[in-house]
């Protein structure tokens, strides 16, 4: 007769293909057996985002690789939705990258100091991954043609009181002046 046979595959188990081998006998001692094939096919079930640095100074490389993994914790081969964003919601960028695949995005000279959110996407999976961007404060002066210019190369304003020595061969003269410079 015909019969039918449930069989549980573990949650684990690993994608790809897998051989059943089906050996039958009955009680009149007649033996049979077949095999078949099955076509695990992989679900996604885990996504994270690996940085190698998760505090950076404005104007440095970030690395950044998205992993997916399958029910077998075996890393998948997806396109993968990638973000990041700043805290208050600004978005930085937003790019499709392959899932292993590492990506190096530079950080402008300017970008503010504060908590940034990377977020990775793959159907109803999300990772999140949290860069923190240093304050840097610092000023570049440079003397040219008789005039002193004063940029700040820094990542938030410059607020102080600079002194400068205007020196003759006799005297020196001082100028104090206070200064309020954006990056």
């Amino acid at each position: 007769g015909e019969f039918n046979l449930t069989i549980e595959l573990p949650e684990n188990i690993k994608s790809g293909k897998h051989m059943i081998e089906i050996i039958t006998s009955d009680k009149k001692l007649n033996l049979g057996s077949s095999s078949v094939e099955l076509e695990i096919t992989p679900v996604p079930t885990n996504l994270k985002i690996g940085i190698n640095e998760a505090v950076l100074s404005p104007g440095s490389k970030v690395e950044i690789t998205p992993y997916l993994y399958d029910q077998a914790d075996d890393l998948m081969n997806s396109s993968l939705d990638l973000e990041l964003a700043s805290v208050k919601g600004s978005k930085i960028f937003t790019k499709i990258v392959s899932s292993n695949e590492k990506i190096a995005y530079e950080l402008s000279q300017y970008a503010e100091p504060g908590r940034y959110l990377l977020t990775s996407s793959y159907q109803e999976l999300s990772g999140i991954e949290t860069i923190n961007i240093t304050a840097v404060r610092d000023i570049k002066i440079k003397y040219e043609n008789e005039a002193v210019s004063v940029e700040n190369i820094g990542n938030v304003p410059f607020e102080d009181e600079l002194t400068f020595i205007l020196e003759s061969e006799l005297k020196k003269y001082p100028i104090t002046k206070k200064l309020s410079i954006e990056p």
